[in-house]
């Protein structure tokens, strides 16, 4: 774990994790992802239903419910039912089927 963080510090990968956190705001000591601003352009989503950050207090509830899309509007959400954290590992072939299109689509 201490190798990969490190790698992970060298890689210049800390910033876009810290992204959500620059997008919100304190509200009664609770964080409230990207309740300051609003994603406007096509987005994305393609996780697995059996992923660990699902499990995350409120996680499962925000990207199912209508929270995430009042956020980010032109959101696309697509759920591999057998699918864990590292779904483009699991089923690369369907994920780059889903990407070509999106990408297609929004070109």
């Amino acid at each position: 774990l201490q190798m990969y963080s490190s790698l992970y510090e060298k890689s210049g990968f800390v910033f876009p994790m810290q992204v959500p956190y620059l997008c919100s705001k304190r509200d009664s000591g609770r964080l409230t992802p990207f309740s300051d601003c609003t994603i406007q352009a096509p987005c994305l989503l393609i996780m697995g239903t059996k992923d660990y950050f699902l499990k995350f207090p409120g996680v499962e509830y925000y990207v199912n419910s209508e929270m995430l899309k009042s956020a980010v509007p032109n959101i696309e959400i697509k759920f591999f039912p057998e699918g864990c954290h590292f779904v483009q590992e699991q089923f690369p072939e369907e994920v780059n089927k889903l990407l070509l299109g999106f990408l297609n689509q929004h070109l």
